[in-house]
């Protein structure tokens, strides 16, 4: 199957790296590399542009929304996939203002360091598509072990997907900041109270659960959790109070 991906950072070039072993894979980006009609030729055109924090915690939605404007206008007659992080009722939207695209939301979950590696061996495939476009999203990750599942849902619910994962890194996280904190003031081991909830059999994965290591950060946790919050208009609830508790900067001014 001949994919293009649009956009080489991270998710972008793990993407071309681990496809081009199974498909011809060319890649795009507005730097210089690749050439736009290479993805108009394609099957599926995979959108892996950045989506940063933008205003009120929202993801900004240029990108995405620049490229699927450049397709629609290319008459583009493939699959329209987008793995980039997207705020709620995006894909909606784009289903709505260009209902000749065949389009789906397929979002990406790796780990930024083990980029690649991840791609390659995910540990569950989130999807939503129009029916016009399932059979080649599916054959597109045709690789990947039957065993590992495959979860179709609508968009809204992929997107929501998406955000809620990320913020549950950050509430893991906050959560071992605010026992740290206490364990610290009581002069006790925060490592061997924390060790007592990683080890339970329900969680059994030391992730985002060990003291000492700060506040929560990186590129995609931090703008996740806040493009969740902005959806919640309950100004009172835990998510609007995770950067306060546990990101990066407000748990080093709480000094641990």
């Amino acid at each position: 199957m001949r994919i293009s991906i649009i956009g080489l950072g991270s998710v972008g070039t793990a993407a071309l790296t681990v496809l081009k072993n199974f498909h011809s894979v060319t890649g795009y980006d507005i730097d210089g590399r690749g050439e736009w009609g290479s993805v108009i030729k394609s099957e599926i055109a995979m959108i892996c542009v950045s989506t940063d924090a933008g205003d009120n915690g929202r993801l900004d939605m240029a990108n995405i929304h620049s490229v699927v404007e450049l397709l629609s206008r290319d008459e583009y007659r493939g699959v329209v996939m987008v793995k980039s992080t997207l705020q709620p009722g995006t894909m909606d939207h784009i289903a709505t203002t260009h209902p000749m695209l065949n389009i789906s939301y397929v979002p990406e979950f790796l780990r930024e360091r083990d980029a690649v590696e991840w791609f390659r061996n995910p540990d569950r495939i989130v999807y939503s598509a129009d029916d016009e476009s399932v059979k080649k999203t599916l054959a597109c990750f045709e690789w990947v072990d039957e065993d590992i599942p495959r979860i179709r849902m609508a968009h809204l619910e992929a997107e929501f997907g998406k955000l809620a994962h990320n913020a549950f890194i950050a509430t893991k996280v906050t959560f071992t900041c605010e026992i740290e904190r206490i364990a610290n003031a009581r002069g006790i081991d925060a490592s061997a109270v924390m060790e007592v909830v990683w080890r339970d059999r329900r969680i059994n994965n030391s992730a985002h659960l060990i003291p000492g290591r700060g506040g929560y950060a990186g590129k995609c946790v931090p703008k996740d959790t806040a493009a969740l919050a902005a959806e919640d208009p309950d100004e009172n609830s835990i998510l609007h109070q995770l950067e306060k508790r546990g990101g990066e900067s407000s748990v080093s001014e709480r000094g641990g």
